[in-house]
Protein backbone atom coordinates (compact mmCIF):
# COMPACT_ATOMS: atom_id res chain seq x y z
CA UNK A 1 0.00 0.00 0.00
CA UNK A 2 1.51 3.29 -1.07
CA UNK A 3 1.39 6.31 1.21
CA UNK A 4 2.25 9.94 0.53
CA UNK A 5 4.94 11.08 2.96
CA UNK A 6 5.14 14.81 3.58
CA UNK A 7 8.27 14.72 5.74
CA UNK A 8 10.54 12.97 8.22
CA UNK A 9 11.01 14.27 11.76
CA UNK A 10 13.81 13.24 14.15
CA UNK A 11 13.59 14.51 17.73
CA UNK A 12 16.02 14.32 20.63
CA UNK A 13 16.06 15.93 24.07
CA UNK A 14 19.71 16.83 24.87
CA UNK A 15 19.03 17.72 28.52
CA UNK A 16 17.06 14.58 29.37
CA UNK A 17 18.26 11.49 31.25
CA UNK A 18 18.99 9.84 27.91
CA UNK A 19 20.31 12.72 25.77
CA UNK A 20 21.25 10.52 22.81
CA UNK A 21 17.88 8.78 22.43
CA UNK A 22 16.12 9.78 19.25
CA UNK A 23 12.58 9.35 18.03
CA UNK A 24 11.96 9.45 14.29
CA UNK A 25 8.53 9.62 12.68
CA UNK A 26 7.05 10.03 9.25
CA UNK A 27 4.80 13.01 8.64
CA UNK A 28 1.97 11.70 6.49
CA UNK A 29 -1.08 13.38 5.04
CA UNK A 30 -4.38 12.62 6.75
CA UNK A 31 -7.78 13.80 5.54
CA UNK A 32 -9.30 16.62 7.57
CA UNK A 33 -12.69 15.48 8.79
CA UNK A 34 -15.72 17.44 9.87
CA UNK A 35 -16.40 17.00 13.58
CA UNK A 36 -19.72 17.66 15.25
CA UNK A 37 -19.33 16.72 18.91
CA UNK A 38 -20.76 18.41 22.03
CA UNK A 39 -17.42 19.93 23.04
CA UNK A 40 -15.77 20.35 19.64
CA UNK A 41 -16.88 21.35 16.15
CA UNK A 42 -14.79 21.54 13.00
CA UNK A 43 -15.70 22.22 9.40
CA UNK A 44 -12.82 21.07 7.23
CA UNK A 45 -11.55 20.33 3.75
CA UNK A 46 -8.21 19.09 2.53
CA UNK A 47 -5.42 17.30 4.36
CA UNK A 48 -3.18 17.76 7.38
CA UNK A 49 -0.01 16.24 8.83
CA UNK A 50 -1.51 16.26 12.34
CA UNK A 51 -1.90 12.71 13.59
CA UNK A 52 -5.59 12.02 14.24
CA UNK A 53 -6.77 11.71 17.83
CA UNK A 54 -6.28 8.19 19.13
CA UNK A 55 -3.69 7.28 16.49
CA UNK A 56 0.10 7.06 16.76
CA UNK A 57 2.51 8.57 14.25
CA UNK A 58 4.34 6.13 11.98
CA UNK A 59 7.77 5.39 13.46
CA UNK A 60 10.85 5.12 11.25
CA UNK A 61 14.24 3.77 12.26
CA UNK A 62 16.19 6.84 13.41
CA UNK A 63 19.50 5.78 11.81
CA UNK A 64 17.76 5.20 8.49
CA UNK A 65 15.94 8.55 8.81
CA UNK A 66 19.31 10.32 9.25
CA UNK A 67 20.63 8.64 6.09
CA UNK A 68 17.57 9.66 4.07
CA UNK A 69 17.85 13.28 5.21
CA UNK A 70 21.65 13.62 5.12
CA UNK A 71 22.02 12.16 1.62
CA UNK A 72 19.09 14.11 0.22
CA UNK A 73 17.47 10.85 -0.93
CA UNK A 74 14.14 11.69 0.70
CA UNK A 75 11.78 13.83 -1.35
CA UNK A 76 8.64 15.01 0.41
CA UNK A 77 5.07 14.85 -0.82
CA UNK A 78 5.73 11.73 -2.85
CA UNK A 79 4.28 8.20 -2.71
CA UNK A 80 6.28 5.40 -1.12
CA UNK A 81 5.70 1.81 -0.09
CA UNK A 82 6.84 1.09 3.46
CA UNK A 83 8.77 -1.91 4.79
CA UNK A 84 8.32 -2.47 8.54
CA UNK A 85 10.28 -4.43 11.12
CA UNK A 86 9.94 -4.82 14.89
CA UNK A 87 12.71 -2.96 16.75
CA UNK A 88 13.97 -4.54 19.96
CA UNK A 89 15.58 -1.17 20.76
CA UNK A 90 12.34 0.83 20.68
CA UNK A 91 9.89 -2.07 21.16
CA UNK A 92 7.70 -0.93 18.30
CA UNK A 93 7.22 -1.63 14.64
CA UNK A 94 9.14 0.92 12.62
CA UNK A 95 9.79 1.63 8.97
CA UNK A 96 13.15 0.29 7.91
CA UNK A 97 12.85 1.09 4.22
CA UNK A 98 11.03 3.60 2.04
CA UNK A 99 10.40 2.24 -1.44
CA UNK A 100 9.74 5.00 -3.98
CA UNK A 101 7.11 4.24 -6.60
CA UNK A 102 7.89 6.84 -9.27
CA UNK A 103 10.68 5.73 -11.69
CA UNK A 104 12.45 9.11 -11.48
CA UNK A 105 12.33 9.01 -7.68
CA UNK A 106 13.65 5.43 -7.70
CA UNK A 107 16.65 6.63 -9.71
CA UNK A 108 17.14 9.60 -7.37
CA UNK A 109 17.08 7.25 -4.35
CA UNK A 110 19.56 4.90 -6.00
CA UNK A 111 21.92 7.73 -6.93
CA UNK A 112 21.64 9.50 -3.55
CA UNK A 113 22.20 6.35 -1.51
CA UNK A 114 25.20 5.35 -3.61
CA UNK A 115 23.56 2.13 -4.77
Amino acid sequence: MAIVIAGISITRFPESKNPHAENATLEVLYPLDNVDAPKFNRKAAGKTTSTPFGKDPIAINASYAHVLIDTGAFVGDRAYDLKFEFSEKTFENEVIQLIPLDPDLKKHFHDSLGG
